[in-house]
């Protein structure tokens, strides 16, 4: 049995502000690079057998600086839902379009996905993939620079928990959450 703790930091407040941010690849602002120093404030690289990181700039930047390009892997399994269509626009803008589409996807998110965006299945399953390969590399502790869906999926994966209650955990940005897998 594996002693791996995994370590997950949401990235920062974006330029972008508040929206279905998935693959759109926005920056952070100077408060979004504040917010991620503070969540790692008492950390440092070498605390950590790797950092892995999403690809997208509002991850990566932080990440190459923080963690220098030795301790570093670029992960595509650590990028945000895909929200398709849905992608870059606010909950007011889409409701404002198609509120039926954005009612059903929040009562049933698992059955109804953005037009054009990614399951959940398919979520999951990318994210299941990385757990069980850091399971079999790692004994210690990992570092995620990654996303607020990320780190909430991950919470229910690792917890054994149904899909629904994913959404009830909190992830501020800039907030780092650590967490080991109690399905063993």
């Amino acid at each position: 049995m594996s002693d791996l703790r995994i370590d997950l930091l949401r990235h920062g407040v974006t330029e972008r502000g508040n929206c279905f941010l998935g693959r759109t690849d926005a920056a952070l602002t100077a408060e979004g690079w504040q917010q991620m120093e503070r969540g790692l404030a008492s950390m440092a690289p070498g605390d950590y057998e790797r950092i892995y990181c999403s690809p997208l700039q509002r991850c990566a930047s932080f990440a190459r600086e923080w963690a220098g390009s030795c301790r570093l892997n670029i992960d595509e399994r650590l990028s945000e839902y895909d929200f398709g269509e849905w992608d870059g626009e606010t909950a007011a803008q889409i409701h404002a379009r198609d509120p039926d589409s954005l009612g059903r996807f929040w009562q049933d998110p698992w059955h109804n996905p953005p037009p054009m965006g990614e399951s959940l299945a398919d979520f999951f399953a990318r994210l299941e993939d990385l757990v069980d390969e850091l399971q079999r590399r790692h004994q210690g502790a990992v570092l995620l620079i990654c996303h607020g869906g990320v780190i909430r999926a991950l919470h229910a994966i690792l917890n054994g928990l149904p899909v629904s209650e994913m959404f009830n955990y909190p992830v501020e940005h800039g907030s780092l959450h650590s967490l080991r897998d109690a399905r063993r």
